[in-house]
Order: C-alpha cells, then structure tokens, then sequence
C-alpha cells in the first residue's frame, strides 16, 4: 500500500511538472517573438518569399503565383524590393531606403510616387490613396515568412454616421482584399 501510495505522488508530480502541449506552443511561440524583436529590419529579413496571393472582392477569389525579394544594394539605407505577380512574372522594381528615423521608411516605386511606411512590431505599414481609392498596405515578417495583406476601399463609396456633437465618422468599405503568406526560400 505504501508503495502504491509513493508511486501515486511521484506521478502527480511529475504530471503538474510537465507542460501541456498548449503551454509548449505559447512558449514556442514567445521564443520565436523574443528572437524575432531582437532583429534588425529590413537587413535580418532579406531574401525570397513565395506564395501564392489571394485575392478577393465582389467577383469572388482568385489566386495568383507571388514573390517578394527584398535584397541589399551597395548603399546601407537602400534596400532593393521587388514584387513578382502572376505566372508572367512581370517585375515590380522598387527601393526601400531607410530615414533619419529607424521606423520611418520610404518606398520608392522609381517613377516619381514615393509611399511612407511605418515599421513596428516586425510589420511595415502603409496607408496611401491613388486613383479615388484608399489603400493600406502591411506587411509582417518572420523567420520563415511573411504575410502581406493590402486593402482597397474606394473613397467613391465612403459614407458618413455620427453627430457633429458626438462625431462625423467616414467609413471606407473594402473593396478588394489581397492577402498572402509567402515563405522564405
């Protein structure tokens, strides 16, 4: 009986010791974070992703091969980044060039439209309008990936709530969602 009883406590001690599965992610999942807020952007996630981008609107989905390739250039605040869409491949050429501010950065399309973006938490963030439509662009890295996500709204289609004495409030339904999870190469 005692040896049963013995038996019995190591056991409910060694199963309170041990961690569930959930708790292995979250610390999984909070060494990968810890690891990831110790890099540099955009130098310690150069490289080439791929995936497949989705796109949905009122027509439905459709999905399209996609790469991002953001490489380094001979100049340390310049950064080259490119975007292939499609099976065509037809290259998207832009820089990425760091300023006075490490989470400010501009991305130059080299045809005379610069977008500011701002980097926190490991994700770069745009919001820019062309052509009466509202943009917002993000983009969130990794270690193995990235998820790039931009949302159109057009500001044909805003509408207005509130009160002047509560607030006028605009809203931007979306229009198109694009979204995809490329992985690093």
């Amino acid at each position: 009986m005692k040896n049963i009883l013995t038996l019995l406590l190591i056991t409910v001690l060694v199963s309170c010791n041990k961690p569930s599965e959930k708790n292995q992610q979250e610390v999984s999942q909070s060494e990968t974070e810890a690891t990831i807020d110790k890099k540099k952007f955009p130098e310690d996630f150069l490289g080439i992703y791929k995936g497949d981008l989705k796109i949905t609107s009122s027509n439905g989905e459709q999905s399209i091969p996609m790469e991002f390739h953001m490489n380094k250039t001979d100049s340390i605040d310049n950064f080259k980044y490119t975007i292939y869409y499609g099976e065509e491949r037809s290259p998207r050429n832009y820089n990425l060039k760091r300023t006075h501010n490490p989470n400010l950065f501009l991305v130059d399309e080299n045809n005379g439209i610069i977008l500011e973006s701002a980097y926190a938490n490991h994700t770069l963030y745009s919001t820019y309008e062309v052509a009466n439509n509202l943009l917002n662009s993000t983009e969130i890295f990794y270690d193995d990936r990235m998820e790039f996500m931009i949302a159109l709204s057009r500001i044909q289609d805003t509408s207005m709530t509130g009160k002047e004495e509560s607030a006028i409030v605009k809203n931007y339904p979306l229009s198109v969602m694009q979204r995809a999870t490329l992985y690093k190469q």
